[in-house]
């Protein structure tokens, strides 16, 4: 801006380094009072429904509402001059609520005598968490010139609000939004808009404050800059506009009762923080007064819930009827309890054994007699080519796999570490681990073909407890616990979540051999004063194959009645 009426000096207080606090806090009737002066109503700041759904759960202050109170400074006291402002930048980093309070300090960065200028660095720090909300610099100049008196009253009966007609606030979704799309908002500075100003900045000051101002221009160069708070939540993109920066230069005087036009022009689409950023001026006729630019996050709609029609669709049904399961090590105790159940579901069941063919066939049987479908299958997993044959046969009779339960295990029976020889080790990994490996190698390229599936890994908590005695059986389900982690990463975008189940001491074959006293034991150290069963653990292999677990993976889910170890 040319400066007409050059003088040698500044005021005192404008020296280098000279620095100056506004202590302030920010009132709900503030922000209605800024909102009916700039014309900015976006619903993010003035509509407490729409603040809640948004991103920082509640109605958000204006971030220009506090970058009007550089006006407050008294380093800017006008001093009998016309002080201008020239340039005013800002960034906001931290939302502000009604009810904070905070310390704006600006500090002197240079002078220049010759222009009768001085630059202002100010920061605005919430007073109670320290986090600077916005910062950004003022470039002021002064010559001879009109001054307003302090303390000037809001004109009574005088408009107020700068817009020259009521703004609805636009919704422009980011994918509308394209570079070349422009705006505007016509508005004109009255003396009643300059008194409001100063009334705003009056009650939000804490302390003594007369209402003083560098001078009525300083205000209304400011209250165009403040219009870009509107042209952001106004106009493109409107309510889903969240303020990130700002750059102005003013060029020309800003004269009171002219109306002006603010035009706002998408000069940037960045499609991969959607942030779009608009080049703004003010014009009277073809004349430019003033111009700067914004950059503005578009936020996406609030996130809409599911209705009753939408939950009854996705998430009433299991998602269990007609799949194929196969349960390893079926033919007994948590095996047979689980195909059993996965059968009450509507699945159908392949119940794998290997020595095991009269009990297999028998819970086939019992399935089939109650209108369920199962097959017994012998296979020992141990072995890839066996393994291979049950899947082929599986496939032949149910079309694919849709479901894996690797539960086979050799035995729980103690040894003490320094009676084990390797092949006593090697037999339990050959049969947890290895039977595991061999069944998710054949099954996993069906179930990538036909869209995802399912992989339910029965471990134990002894391995992350393990009792004494039992190096051989720890050993192998530490290892079955690894290939579940490394499944679930590896597959999860092939639509395969793996998941283990971890059950304590379950009440079934495997354990007989312990004395009675010592399961009571278990149950009495328990805090749910028992121990688990088969039916327990098969409710929990039903929910890692069901829908219900469609977004877990790589997981354990814990079957221990409130025991410990606890994840």
């Amino acid at each position: 801006m040319k400066n007409t009426h050059s003088i040698q000096s500044l005021p005192d207080a404008l020296k280098p380094g000279a620095s100056s606090v506004v202590r302030l806090r920010v009132t709900t009737g503030m922000v209605s009072k800024f909102s009916e002066l700039t014309g900015d109503a976006s619903p993010l700041h003035v509509e407490s429904e729409f603040a809640r759904r948004s991103m920082y759960r509640g109605e958000v202050v204006h971030g220009m509402l506090t970058v009007a109170f550089i006006g407050a400074l008294d380093m800017l006291d006008a001093a009998n001059r016309n002080c201008r402002l020239t340039a005013l930048d800002a960034r906001f980093t931290s939302p502000v609520y009604a009810g904070d309070t905070f310390a704006l300090t600006g500090v002197v960065a240079s002078v220049d005598l010759p222009t009768s200028s001085a630059t202002v660095d100010y920061t605005v720090e919430n007073a109670r968490t320290r986090v600077v909300v916005c910062k950004g610099t003022a470039v002021v100049n002064y010559s001879a010139g009109r001054y307003i008196e302090k303390n000037a009253a809001l004109p009574a009966g005088q408009p107020l609000s700068l817009p020259d007609e009521p703004l609805e606030p636009m919704d422009v979704r980011f994918e509308q939004i394209t570079k070349g799309d422009e705006d505007s908002i016509l508005f004109s500075i009255k003396d009643g808009s300059i008194a409001a100003l100063k009334s705003v900045l009056s009650e939000g000051v804490e302390g003594a404050f007369d209402g003083q101002s560098p001078s009525t221009g300083f205000l209304s160069d400011l209250l165009c800059v403040l219009l870009f708070s509107t042209s952001v939540g106004m106009r493109i993109p409107g309510r889903r506009a969240t303020f990130l920066e700002f750059t102005a230069s003013v060029r020309r005087e800003i004269r009171l009762n002219t109306t002006y036009k603010l035009n706002g022009l998408v000069s940037h689409v960045s499609r991969a923080g959607r942030i779009i950023k608009k080049t703004i001026s003010i014009t009277e006729a073809d004349t430019s007064l003033l111009d700067g630019r914004v950059a503005v996050v578009v936020n996406p709609d609030h996130a809409k819930m599911p209705d009753m029609r939408q939950l009854k669709d996705d998430a009433m049904e299991l998602g269990i009827k007609d799949k194929v399961v196969i349960v390893t090590g079926a033919s007994r105790g948590i095996g047979e309890t689980t195909a059993r159940l996965f059968a009450l579901h509507g699945a159908k069941v392949v119940v794998n054994y290997f020595r095991g063919a009269t009990d297999a066939k028998r819970i086939a049987d019992d399935i089939t007699a109650n209108h369920g479908e199962a097959v017994a299958i012998r296979a020992d997993v141990s072995d890839a080519e066996q393994v291979r044959e049950m899947i082929r046969k599986t496939v032949e009779q149910f079309s694919r796999v849709d479901i894996l339960v690797n539960n086979a295990v050799r035995d729980f029976k103690p040894t003490p570490f320094l009676k084990l020889d390797w092949d006593d080790v090697q037999k339990d990994i050959d049969v947890t681990l290895k039977g595991a490996f061999n069944c998710c190698k054949e099954v996993i390229p069906l179930m990538l073909s036909s869209g995802g599936g399912k992989i339910i890994n029965i471990s134990t908590v002894a391995v992350e407890t393990p009792p004494a005695n039992q190096a051989k059986y720890v050993c192998s389900k530490s290892a079955l616990v690894g290939l579940t982690r490394s499944l679930a990463v590896e597959f999860a975008s092939g639509n395969i979540q793996v998941n283990c189940v971890v059950p304590n001491f379950v009440e079934t074959d495997l354990v007989s051999h312990i004395p009675e006293v010592y399961r009571k034991k278990i149950a009495d150290d328990t805090p749910m004063r028992r121990n688990s069963t088969a039916t327990d653990v098969a409710k929990a292999v039903i929910f890692l194959a069901s829908s219900y677990s469609s977004f877990t993976t790589g997981q354990k889910v814990m079957v221990t009645g409130g025991a410990p170890p606890y994840l």
